[in-house]
C-alpha cells in the first residue's frame, strides 16, 4: 500500500497516470471511446484522483494484448454513490506478473476535469513527481474478474 492510494478523491493532493510504458514524461495523445463519452475524447494526458483506477490502466494494454482474439471487455469508471472505484475485466487472459506503472502528478486546479468524476484532462507533456512500479498480483483483489468462456473472434 502506497500514500497515494489513499489519495482524497474529492479534494486530491496528486493526480495518477497508468501505464505499461516507463516512462519519463507523459505526452498527450489522442483518445476514444466506443460508447461515444465526449469527455473521453481528446488529445490529452487523461489523469485520475484514483490511485486505483490509475492501476487498472497501468495493466490494460498488456492484458489486452494477452487476450486477442477474445472477445474481451474492460470497465474502469468510480461510482459516486459507494464511493469507490469499479474495475472489471471480462474474458480476458491474465498473469500475476504483468507489471505496469502509476505516474504520480500534485494536483493542479488547472487541468481540466470532468464534473461528477475522477477524471482530469492536460493537454500539455507532463512530467510526474513520482513513479510507482506495480504487480498485477498485488491489485487483482480490487477488481472483479469474470472469465467465463472465452470465445475467440472469426477472422
Amino acid at each position: 500500500m502506497t500514500i497515494y492510494e489513499n489519495n482524497d478523491i474529492k479534494n486530491p493532493k496528486y493526480l495518477f497516470h497508468g501505464s505499461p510504458k516507463l516512462l519519463e514524461t507523459i505526452e498527450p495523445r489522442q483518445s476514444s471511446d466506443s460508447g461515444n463519452n465526449h469527455d473521453n475524447e481528446d488529445n490529452a494526458v487523461f489523469l485520475t484522483a484514483s490511485f486505483l483506477m490509475a492501476s487498472a490502466y497501468a495493466f490494460k494494454d498488456t492484458i489486452k494484448e494477452r487476450s486477442n482474439g477474445l472477445d474481451w471487455n474492460f470497465t474502469i469508471g468510480y461510482d459516486s454513490e459507494s464511493k469507490e472505484a469499479v474495475i472489471k475485466m471480462d474474458n480476458v487472459n491474465i498473469d500475476d506478473d504483468i507489471e505496469g506503472y502509476v505516474y504520480v502528478f500534485p494536483f493542479d486546479e488547472k487541468y481540466d476535469h470532468t464534473k461528477g468524476s475522477t477524471q482530469y484532462k492536460c493537454h500539455n507533456s507532463i512530467k510526474p513527481i513520482d513513479v510507482v512500479k506495480i504487480r498485477f498480483a498485488d491489485y487483482k483483489n480490487y477488481y472483479t474478474i469474470n472469465n467465463g468462456v472465452q470465445r475467440t473472434h472469426n477472422i
